[in-house]
């Protein structure tokens, strides 16, 4: 029989290796994991300009009639008929621009956010309105 000497290893379990194998596993997943954050950081770009990202609303005024609508869509549904087009018609704000170029311009952050105000102040009107007349109408179903 031989007797192990004295300072060297003993001989590793088949658990001990399964340990090993999975603290390693564990690190390597963890520097992929660091690997992919960097390159998801220099390489995916988040997308702008035309046809990407989000658009915000652009408060639009009419120098004609001094109104000021929320958004170029609104000014679109509006003023269709100005643009011998249908309010449904997803480009009549492109038709009145290229029609009357100088009649639109950008609104001021103040009169845009006057304008935001009384919609969100219609909205929460119209909201309340459908909710009334939804709980008339279940009271008379209740009776």
């Amino acid at each position: 029989m031989t007797t192990p000497k004295v300072g060297a290893e003993k001989p590793k379990t088949k658990i001990d290796q399964l340990e090993e194998s999975l603290l390693e596993l564990i690190d390597m997943v963890g520097a992929m994991g660091k690997r992919m954050d960097t390159f998801e950081k220099t390489a995916v770009k988040k997308p702008t300009g035309l046809f990407g990202g989000k658009r915000g609303r652009i408060a639009i005024k009419d120098t004609t009639t001094g109104v000021v609508y929320i958004a170029k869509s609104a000014v679109g549904k509006a003023l269709a008929g100005e643009a011998d087009t249908d309010a449904l018609d997803h480009f009549a704000w492109y038709k009145l621009q290229a029609k009357f170029p100088d009649r639109f311009i950008e609104a001021s952050e103040a009169e845009k956010t006057k304008v935001e105000a009384e919609e969100k102040t219609r909205v929460e009107a119209e909201v309340a309105a459908a909710n009334k007349l939804a709980a008339e109408e279940a009271a008379k179903e209740a009776k």
